[in-house]
């Protein structure tokens, strides 16, 4: 699956979950694309997630062409927008798309409803 919310792509199918640990937090490597300038590659999130709200945050994300991706106003506003969709529609933690690593940290923490 992936997820294109404002020109920014996230390809949700591919994440790899790095790290985690006992209270509901982890890092993944996903690939993510803005459409609008071309930028792609490996983006490295930190999503945190619980019964009350799921946050996902940019780490760091690296352009396979100029390395690291440059930041403008927009790219880093529709990059932040874009993520906090992913938050607010819990889609970590996602049955059909996620690593089971990634699935069961966020049942482990008692979120409400997973998708899938």
């Amino acid at each position: 699956m992936r997820l294109n919310k404002l020109g920014i792509v996230v390809e949700c199918k591919q994440c790899i979950c790095t790290s985690s640990n006992d209270r509901g937090a982890f890092d993944v490597i996903v690939p993510m694309l803005d459409s609008e300038t071309g930028i792609s590659g490996p983006a490295k999130l930190h999503c945190t997630v619980s019964t009350e709200q799921h946050t996902v945050e940019l780490l760091d994300w690296q352009d396979v062409n100029l390395d690291p991706a440059p930041s403008s106003g927009n790219l880093q506003q529709r990059v932040s927008d874009a993520l906090t969709f992913v938050a607010e529609q819990r889609v970590c933690g996602n049955r059909k798309i996620c690593p089971s690593e990634v699935i069961e940290i966020v049942e482990e923490n008692n979120t409400s409803k997973i998708k899938g």
